[in-house]
């Protein structure tokens, strides 16, 4: 200990003597260091932390598939819940959901809050237990029993105070009463990444039970529920996803009509970890190697540095080996200066750390799962000790071992100035120092062609035009419910006065709805047949992804065959409406199977559309079928991944 300590003294000492050295080499290690920890803590929490919920290494969620129908993921009926839940035995649990934002009014100004309604075992099943209160129980799955609501942490500390009171008071949501039964503790939350709910809450705030009528284990349409299971510890994913296949191979045998077998039905297995950080793995793999690089170049450039500055220290080197030293006590020395170096760029690196993750809060909010969990933790302080010991280590080696071999007779007669202290140093024909160079030329040019790369591909997407004029547009979520909203029609006429108050507006000049924004990546499947068209064998209808809009949303819209101008169009001018856009439109620029001006008829599963004709027609960019009604309600049908049946 006394001869590391000694050793660590004469390095600081020689640091001084040479700060321009030692300041070139502690930030160039920092920038490489710091880079690497802020990648690593961002891994740490999405790949090698687990969920933050009990026996999260066996929690999985499932998703409806039909890879014929080019179906990537889809939400469950209630009777394909039942089908799981009564047909599969690899499940120690099974639990089912389905929420949005819902109202709450009562104490306080309303709001919109996420809500989730949920069988009463999948808290538990995540391993939830109330801080005050209860959570749901068995009996409030059946329907009749009195409403009840289980608040998070977060809304209890917010709304409420976190007033212990609460416990038994009743909250308003979506115009209807619920008991407050219990509060969760601070640590439990329950994301959209998690728990990717059809109508897009983003975080959940309040639990209410979900109870299914007995007719519900009839009911295949409506696919909006998410399902979670556990399964059982002697259960492996290979051996669940085989039985799983066995149900849906049975369905489509029992139920043609819903699953025909040219959709190739089946309901996958997801691990949850895998469901919440699947998207970002790849690019956070490329991210870590290359920062990789980064620290590879910061290394290579310091062990340049040692050896440019080993030829001013040759004469020192040799005095010390004449007077005793052992060539090890000579490569330890050396090699205490360079790992002293390198925890010296570490200690920076962290403080580089500690800025790119306020940077990492502050804007991956939509791009980052578990951003919440980036942070520095002991496994990244652990990471960074090692990262900074190892990359000492590596440097340091090369340049320690060259000058240790220095000719001791010719350095002190002052030799070597031209010969052989300097080859002892830089190697025959300067190998070392050529291959240092040409290692951190390539790594940069792999660097910079990356970076160019990815500049480029972020500069096009920037420029594709979504299809639509985004400028001046402003957006506001907006849900009627409860029992004034109930009948159709006053909803209806409800949604017409908002857009007509709303044009009126200072600085307002027009206004409309949809059911959802173009790019929010929700969807609603309608089916289909198309006026003209001659059905494939074994093809009862099309699938397409169905948005309601009302208003004037579609003004200057671009389209396949120009720019069409809906000014005219209002929804409360029903014949100008249908006039105007026919005599806009022309007949003869469609693509693909369906038409892009034409008829086509809504069918099968929706009652509010059966039977009902409609004008179609394509746009530009999103190669969407958009559609007006004689109502003068639009629609437009997404034709991304259309489903055939």
């Amino acid at each position: 200990m006394n001869t590391l300590m000694r050793d660590i003294r004469f390095a600081l000492r020689s640091f001084v003597k040479n700060p321009g050295f030692a300041l070139a080499a502690v930030l160039s290690l920092a920038i490489g260091i710091g880079a690497n920890t802020s990648i690593f803590s961002v891994a740490n929490a999405l790949l090698f932390s687990p969920l933050p919920y009990e026996g999260s290494d066996r929690l999985v969620i499932l998703w409806n598939r039909s890879p014929g129908l080019n179906i990537s993921e889809d939400w469950f009926s209630t009777a394909q819940y039942y089908d799981i839940k009564a047909g599969h035995h690899g499940f120690e649990q099974i639990a089912i959901a389905i929420g949005g934002n819902y109202n709450l009014t009562g104490q306080g100004d309303p709001e919109r809050v996420g809500v989730i309604r949920v069988s009463s075992n999948l808290l538990p099943m995540l391993g939830a237990h109330p801080s005050l209160g209860r959570l749901l129980t068995p009996d409030e799955d059946s329907p009749g029993r009195p409403a009840t609501a289980v608040l998070t942490d977060g809304i209890w500390a917010r709304r409420f105070g976190r007033d212990p009171q609460m416990m038994g008071k009743s909250i308003i949501i979506n115009g209807q009463t619920h008991e407050v039964v219990g509060i969760l503790p601070q640590r439990f939350s329950l994301p959209r990444e998690v728990l990717p709910l059809l109508d897009g809450t983003e975080q959940a705030e309040i639990f209410l039970p979900l109870p299914l009528a007995p007719a519900a284990s009839q009911v295949r349409t409506h696919e909006d529920y998410n399902i979670v299971g556990k399964l059982k510890p002697e259960v492996s994913l290979a051996q669940a996803q085989a039985e799983m296949d066995t149900i849906t191979a049975r369905l489509r045998r029992d139920f043609p009509d819903n699953y025909p077998p040219n959709g190739g039905l089946t309901f996958s297995i997801v691990p949850l970890l895998e469901q919440v950080v699947g998207n970002v793995r790849r690019s956070l793999l490329v991210l870590l190697g290359s920062v990789g690089f980064v620290l590879l170049i910061a290394c290579a450039n310091v062990a340049n540095l040692l050896l440019s500055r080993a030829v001013a220290r040759r004469q020192e080197i040799a005095v010390r080996t004449a007077l005793g030293a052992s060539r090890w006590h000579i490569v330890r020395q050396l090699l205490t200066e360079s790992v002293l170096l390198s925890l010296c760029g570490g200690a920076l690196g962290m403080f580089i750390c500690l800025l790119s993750v306020k940077w990492i809060h502050i804007l991956g909010t939509k791009s980052i799962p578990r951003l919440q969990d980036v942070g520095l933790d002991e496994r990244v302080l652990l990471f960074t000790l090692l990262l900074s010991l190892f990359s000492g280590i590596l440097f340091g080696l090369s340049p320690a071992l060259r000058i240790s071999r220095l000719d001791l007779n010719s350095t002190l007669k002052g030799t070597s100035r031209g010969a052989a202290g300097t080859s002892a140093i830089w190697g025959r024909g300067n190998n070392v120092r050529r291959l240092l160079v040409v290692s951190e030329l390539a790594l940069s040019v792999v660097l910079l062609i990356g970076a160019g790369l990815l500049i480029r591909s972020f500069a096009r997407l920037q420029d594709v035009p979504p299809g639509f004029d985004p400028r001046d547009v402003l957006t506001f979520d907006l849900t009627m419910t409860g029992r004034k909203y109930n009948d159709k029609q006053t909803t209806l006429n409800t949604y017409r006065q908002l857009w007509e108050r709303m044009e009126h507006l200072p600085g307002a000049n027009a206004a409309g709805g949809v059911t959802s924004l173009p790019l929010s990546q929700a969807f609603a499947w309608t089916p289909i047949t198309v006026e003209g068209r001659t059905p494939l064998p074994g093809e009862k209808f099309l699938n397409a992804d169905e948005r309601l809009v009302g208003g004037i949303i579609l003004k200057r819209w671009e389209f396949r065959c120009g720019v069409v101008d809906f000014s005219p169009i209002r929804t409360t001018r029903r014949s100008q409406s249908w006039s105007s856009l026919t005599n806009a439109w022309p007949t003869n620029c469609g693509q693909g199977r369906i038409p892009s001006a034409g008829g086509f008829t809504l069918s099968n599963f929706s009652q509010r559309t059966r039977g009902r004709r409609w004008l179609a027609w394509s746009d530009a960019s999103s190669k969407t079928l958009w559609s007006l009604t004689r109502e003068s309600l639009f629609t437009f049908l997404t034709r991304n991944s259309p489903r055939e049946q």
